[in-house]
């Protein structure tokens, strides 16, 4: 199976764009493929452990929370931006539990690596 990594940059202000990249995500988890997602920008923010993600639904889309425990429990990777959550003042214990904070270059090297990257910007 493939390499998937996906990048989104919206966040609650924007529903039906930030469930895009993760109805694709959990769909190719479904198809068996290792699927890696960034977020970076307002999309952090989706991360924090605080936040009530079940009120942001985009019909017919699952809401953000359900996408999001589906796409951890299937395994995917996750991953916050770290100069996006320093700026929002976010630290790891803040966010959702199997978060990685990583760094400009950590997700490059996974793009380079990917077979296919998919942005939403």
């Amino acid at each position: 199976m493939a390499k998937l990594v996906f990048i989104s940059t919206f966040g609650a202000d924007d529903v039906e764009r930030a469930s895009l990249p993760f109805a694709l995500a959990t769909a190719s988890l479904a198809s068996g493929h290792e699927v890696h997602m960034y977020l970076q920008g307002p999309a952090v923010e989706l991360l924090k452990k605080d936040m009530d993600r079940a009120a942001l639904q985009h019909e017919p889309f699952p809401s953000l929370g359900e996408l999001i425990d589906i796409f951890q429990e299937a395994e995917g990777f996750l991953y916050g931006c770290a100069p996006c959550l320093q700026s929002r003042n976010l630290k790891q214990e803040d966010l959702l539990d199997g978060v990685r904070i990583v760094g400009g270059a950590a997700m490059v090297d996974q793009c380079l690596n990917a077979d296919k990257v998919f942005t939403y910007a």
